[in-house]
């Protein structure tokens, strides 16, 4: 092959698939309007292609889409990467690279793996995703490496960045992701005082990270956040007034919104502290997951209403059935009270049911009642089921129907319940939802996959019976659903 070097040569050159074959019409277009087509292409795609005409044989050299990720990497080993990445950037001839991908175990090749990142930020490269997760320590990145104006996506994973208060470049990053990265205190300092159109932040198991603080007050386009705990994460302070999406994984015991103290702990004394911090709810704030696991300390009242105030203008809310819990009726000065709140704008809820959780039918409901603008619920239950004791029988179920007779469900139209299990409580959360929601139109339940949806002529009909004897809405149909069966629909 000529121009190729013979480690390049060893690049997969399978036939051009079929849908990437030229047509009558398309074989007339120039060679040049072609190679320009090409050059947008992953390089693996380019290859593939050069196989069908021998004009094409060569087009790689201009290739843009540099991609050396998990898939390439697999059944390679670091020293035929390493071959492969040294031929292609020698004999690449193009002015221009779109996106650098690299998945590679950099340990005792560091300074090969910063030329291919140097060649890749000097042809202008958009999009640079470093993945050095095999290697023993963190690949280190000088901050001169990064200093360059083009860069627009930029994600580290098992990576040490250290960029100085004051860049020349990165002022065009629209998106950060640092994944087992450390993220301390000067370096997000560092990314929100230059990268003012930055508009995706995410920090997957970072690790420095005591005090998270987002200054983003300047940033106008800022609109994403993600934060996965990590170990040593202790709070998180936003200031982000263009916020739209938060999405957090962690416990909810570190959600504090105002600093208040944090609850103490078994001993008695108080935990570090571990907040989340909103100056104020964000008005621009409308779609939020928070995946926590079950606590060992019930989150505090006090916390939990500054949480829900930081909510009031959410239209797409995801949670654990931690959550619930800590929303659960309360002792104070000796009475059991509900806590007050109203989620006016939410419309959209997604309830995921934690396996131990003590959560019960009359936690969802009093949570619905509260968000009155509800039109599409799901509740995934997967492998949990109602532990449904003597609290549940001697007071919350009397106070679940009490409430549920008053109560309509104006807005409510759509209804799904996963991993139903036609256990008693889930019969009477459908019953709820049938008898509230007044123009419901579906209600589909889905059971788990070691469920089979088996009826008789007598279970069938007596489903219905209730079924349609519960529904406020006469439009609404009721779905049975699993994998492997036949939907049942009772209508």
């Amino acid at each position: 092959m000529a121009g190729l070097s013979s480690e390049t040569q060893k690049l997969p050159l399978s036939p051009a698939p079929k849908r990437f074959k030229l047509k009558r019409s398309q074989k007339h277009l120039p060679y040049d309007v072609v190679e320009i087509i090409f050059s947008y292409l992953p390089i693996n795609k380019v290859m593939q292609l050069g196989t069908a005409s021998m004009r094409f044989r060569n087009s790689w050299v201009m290739n843009r889409k540099l991609h050396f990720d998990k898939d390439f990497a697999k059944g390679r080993g670091p020293a035929e990467i390493a071959r492969i990445l040294h031929n292609v950037f020698r004999q690449h001839s193009g002015s221009k690279i779109d996106s650098f991908r690299l998945y590679f175990n950099h340990d005792g090749v560091e300074s090969k793996a910063e030329n291919w990142i140097r060649n890749s930020v000097e042809k202008g490269v958009e999009e640079l995703d470093l993945d050095f997760g095999q290697g023993k320590e963190p690949f280190k990145i000088a901050s001169d490496l990064l200093d360059f104006e083009s860069i627009r996506v930029l994600k580290l994973t098992f990576c040490e960045l250290n960029l100085p208060l004051k860049l020349k470049g990165l002022c065009s990053l629209t998106t950060l992701v640092l994944n087992k990265t450390p993220a301390p205190k000067s370096l997000i300092q560092a990314v929100f005082a230059n990268c003012l159109l930055l508009e995706n932040l995410e920090l997957r198991h970072c690790t420095n990270v005591y005090r998270l603080k987002i200054s983003a007050g300047k940033l106008k386009r800022f609109k994403e956040l993600k934060v996965v705990e990590g170990n040593d994460l202790a709070s998180v302070h936003i200031v982000a007034p263009s916020l739209e999406s938060f999405f957090y994984r962690g416990h909810f015991s570190k959600l504090n919104l105002y600093g208040l103290p944090a609850q103490l702990n078994f001993n008695g004394c108080p935990p570090a502290p571990a907040p989340l911090k909103f100056n104020g709810p964000p008005a621009q704030l409308k779609h939020v997951i928070l995946c926590c696991p079950p606590e060992k300390i019930c989150l505090g009242t006090a916390r939990t209403k500054i949480l829900l105030s930081s909510l009031v203008h959410v239209t797409y809310l995801t949670v654990t059935s931690t959550f619930l819990e800590g929303l659960s009726q309360k002792y104070e000065n000796g009475d059991l009270r509900a806590m007050e709140f109203s989620l006016g704008n939410l419309k959209e809820l997604t309830l995921v049911m934690a396996p131990t959780s003590f959560c019960n039918p009359f936690d969802i409901s009093s949570f619905i009642r509260n968000c009155p603008s509800l039109e599409n619920i799901v509740i995934d239950m997967g492998s949990f089921s109602f532990r449904c004791g003597y609290y549940w029988e001697f007071h919350a179920k009397k106070k679940f129907q009490e409430a549920s007779r008053p109560l309509k469900l104006e807005f409510l139209k759509y209804v799904t319940l996963k991993g139903f299990k036609f256990e008693s409580p889930e019969l009477q959360l459908v019953r709820f939802f049938l008898e509230t929601a007044i123009i419901l139109e579906n209600l589909d339940l889905i059971t788990c996959k070691n469920h089979q949806l088996q009826f008789g002529h007598v279970d069938a009909q007596e489903y219905k019976h209730c079924f349609l004897e519960w529904r406020a809405s006469p439009k609404a149909k009721i779905v049975f659903l699993n994998e492997k069966d036949t939907p049942i629909q009772f209508s």
